[in-house]
């Protein structure tokens, strides 16, 4: 298996008001996600696939402003209630969890 890297994976657009801001257009310039070489590049979660990533919102949740950590629960109650869909890097994520939930169990 190839060692997985951080990599732009998602084009991104900025919402403002109600059209995509156009340097981030199709046109344009593209904001990838997770692009390596630039800092303010955004980091795409998706936690209806990945289980680290459900985890990653909840704690996002919990060390934001009140109203948008209700605005996640919300999101992430439906998200839970959903059948799983993992992708392949999420079906890797749930097998690392479930294993090192196993290896935490104290003799």
């Amino acid at each position: 298996m190839a060692d997985k890297k951080l990599r732009p994976k998602y084009q991104v657009q900025k919402i403002v008001g109600d059209k995509p801001k156009e340097v981030y257009g199709l046109e344009g310039p593209k904001m990838l996600s997770t692009d390596p070489d630039d800092i303010n590049s955004p980091f795409v979660l998706m936690p209806h696939k990945d289980p680290a990533a459900f985890l990653a919102m909840i704690m996002y949740a919990r060390h934001c402003e009140k109203d948008l950590a209700k605005e996640i629960k919300e999101w992430l109650t439906k998200v839970a209630e959903a059948p799983p869909a993992y992708g392949t890097q999420g079906e890797r994520n749930r097998r690392y969890l479930r294993l090192r939930s196993v290896g935490d169990i104290l003799l």
